[in-house]
């Protein structure tokens, strides 16, 4: 079957509405594609400007505080990022900013700053800044208490590797008191320490239960008994006693006959001991307690 001219020109414009039509859908996908393209990298360029000026600023901020900063002065709110309440930076409203986390420890400021952009969720934008400062001697020396009769010694030494101490490296005092004897030391970085003992009377007491007497201590040993002269000789027994034999006296069998006491004890002194807690410290009237 042949076409004629007209059947041609039919065939022709189909064609040429066919090709029209896909040379117009690629023209709109390649639109659409280099629009979202577009945005994409006006996206990135805004993330990437924010990261570099929250990172140098961060940087500025760790160089001149070192040790002193202070996570608790950075702070993100709505997107502002605030060091000590100036403003750091305002994170593009293309991102999500997560949980702030900051940390100083061994001479190191850590943070992360979680971003995330809801167009591209397979890319990763958080801000983790790293910062190692010279921290130099930061450990104090230590402290240590002796105490001998009435002198009190501290004893004082720096870290291995430290400032050394700064002064003597021993200090005494003498007990001349109850009392709180405090030393301290500092070496050649400031870092300091401080010791102490604190000093206590001894407290006097009895052994036994019984109150002192004349500056001494009881212990019951019996009751009296009635002493009896029988035909010029002594006997325990009470009724000899009765009829001629009546001289009698009240004595002890083991002990001493108190005054003003209806019983025998024995006499014994005054004991010393330290209040609980307390150290005793040989030859003196003194106790301790030490803190280093």
């Amino acid at each position: 079957m042949k076409l004629n001219k007209k059947g041609y020109m039919l065939v022709e414009i189909i064609l040429a509405s066919a090709l029209a039509f896909g040379l117009a859908f690629f023209i709109i996908d390649l639109v659409i594609r280099l629009k979202n393209k577009n945005d994409d990298l006006l996206v990135e360029t805004l993330i990437t400007t924010d990261k570099t000026i929250i990172t140098n600023k961060l940087m500025s901020y760790a160089k001149s505080e070192t040790k002193n900063f202070d996570c608790n002065k950075l702070t993100i709110t709505d997107n502002t990022v605030k060091y000590k309440d100036e403003v750091i930076d305002i994170i593009t409203d293309y991102a999500n900013v997560g949980e702030l986390s900051c940390s100083t420890s061994n001479g190191k400021v850590s943070i992360n700053i979680p971003l995330s952009v809801p167009q591209m969720p397979d890319k990763d934008y958080d801000i983790t800044f790293d910062y190692k400062y010279e921290i130099g001697d930061i450990t104090p020396p230590t402290c240590k208490i002796t105490v001998s009769d009435t002198t009190i010694t501290a004893t004082f030494e720096d870290n291995i590797g430290g400032s050394g101490i700064k002064g003597e490296t021993t200090k005494t005092a003498t007990i001349n008191g109850a009392s709180k004897y405090t030393f301290t030391v500092e070496d050649s970085a400031g870092n300091s320490k401080s010791c102490s003992a604190d000093i206590k009377n001894k407290v006097q007491s009895c052994p036994y239960d019984s109150s002192p007497v004349s500056g001494s201590c009881l212990k019951y040993v019996g009751a009296p008994v009635k002493e009896c002269s029988v035909s010029g000789n002594f006997t325990w027994s009470e009724s000899a006693c009765n009829g001629a034999y009546d001289y009698s006296r009240i004595v002890c069998r083991q002990g001493t006959l108190a005054d003003n006491k209806n019983g025998c004890y024995y006499y014994y002194s005054k004991v010393s001991s330290c209040p609980s807690g307390y150290s005793n410290i040989s030859n003196s009237d003194y106790c301790y307690i030490k803190t280093e």
